[in-house]
C-alpha cells in the first residue's frame, strides 16, 4: 500500500491544533483562578474581565490604566 505524505501532514497539522488549542484554555483557566484569588489582596489593582477566542479571560490592572464611566 502506498502512503500518502500530503494526508499524514494535514493529519499532524489538525492534531497539533487541536491538541494546542486544548492546552491554552486549560492554562487560561488556570490563569483566571490565580487572578480571582490574589487581585483583591493587590492594593491599587482592578480585576478586569474579558471574553476571547478561549472563553472568559481574567486581568489583574493597575487601576489608573482602567476608565470606569
Amino acid at each position: 500500500m502506498q502512503r500518502n505524505e500530503f494526508v499524514d501532514a494535514c493529519v499532524a497539522i489538525v492534531i497539533g491544533t487541536g491538541s494546542g488549542l486544548l492546552l491554552s484554555v486549560g492554562a487560561q483557566k488556570s490563569l483566571n483562578n490565580h487572578y480571582k484569588a490574589t487581585c483583591n489582596d493587590r492594593p491599587g489593582h482592578n480585576l478586569v474581565y474579558a471574553h476571547g477566542l478561549l472563553g472568559d479571560t481574567y486581568y489583574c490592572v493597575k487601576s489608573k490604566y482602567v476608565s470606569i464611566n
